[in-house]
């Protein structure tokens, strides 16, 4: 069936649109690319490689076994890590902001542990379990379960008021106010607590392998500082980097196909 007049030119200028991004992002890249070349010719090369070493390096790292190793340890401990935070925070904090009492009793002590930077426990960790894997997963549950446990209690104690009168008048079984009223307003914060949580984990998983050689892409990028080998430890910076934005890519796809029902998703979908 031949197109209509309107649906040619809709179509025209979907392809038009989709000329227009890929030029821009093209564009984008090309000047990355100038910008790095630029700033490795003015700074140390040691420091800072220059494309071409560093492209050569990424063909050569990538396929070794010591690459996907490193890969795996990071993501492993992030993996481990993630899930003990998600078990403790998750229903503590649930725990705690289902009760206003609880909650003000708490505030104190959850505000000044927050902000205690769990890399300072590094030292004490590896007193305790050495450069191991298990050094990594308490160093990243320790950092992790914060803005778990936080957005999960501001989550829960933020229940539209009217909605949960509504409730009570109606004498709906607490499981089904918990179920219908109390987790679905506790979501989208929890969802961010989440997001929050994996980029902390990851940043901490780093720098726990940069500062006490447990394996993982930390190790690998402090060795080739250690050898010189800037090239090749720029290649572990770049997968650390892209391996933040997957995670939080994925965290966000994720949220967003189980909060499809909720207003800020249908918002973001029609802008």
């Amino acid at each position: 069936m031949a197109l209509t007049q309107p649906h040619r030119g809709r179509a025209a200028e979907h392809g038009a649109a989709l000329v227009s991004v890929a030029v821009r992002r093209i564009g984008l890249l090309v000047l990355a690319l100038a910008g790095w070349e630029l700033l490795a010719r003015i700074l140390d090369s040691r420091a800072v490689p220059a494309v071409a070493p560093a492209f050569d390096a990424l063909v050569s790292t990538v396929p070794s076994g010591p690459f996907w190793a490193a890969l795996g340890g990071t993501l492993q401990s992030w993996g481990l890590g993630m899930l003990l935070a998600a078990g403790i925070g998750l229903p503590l904090g649930l725990l705690i902001g289902s009760s206003p009492l609880a909650m003000r009793a708490t505030r104190g002590v959850v505000e000044f542990l927050r902000t205690v930077p769990a890399i300072m426990l590094v030292p004490l960790a590896v007193l305790l379990f050495g450069a191991t894997v298990e050094m990594k997963v308490v160093l990243i549950t320790l950092s992790a379960v914060w803005p778990l446990l936080v957005h999960a209690a501001y989550g829960i104690g933020h229940v539209d008021a009217v909605a949960r009168d509504s409730m009570r008048a109606f004498r709906l079984r607490r499981r089904d106010r918990v179920v219908f009223l109390y987790l679905p307003s506790a979501l989208p914060l929890v969802a961010t607590g989440l997001r929050v949580a994996a980029t902390v984990a990851l940043l901490i998983s780093i720098g726990a392998e940069i500062v006490t050689s447990a394996p993982g892409i930390g190790y690998e990028i402090a060795l080739g500082q250690a050898n010189n080998a800037a090239p090749r430890s720029f290649v572990y910076v770049l997968l650390s980097g892209l391996l933040g934005v997957g995670i939080n890519l994925g965290f966000g796809a994720l949220e967003r196909r189980v909060l499809f029902w909720h207003a800020s998703q249908r918002a973001r979908s029609t802008a």
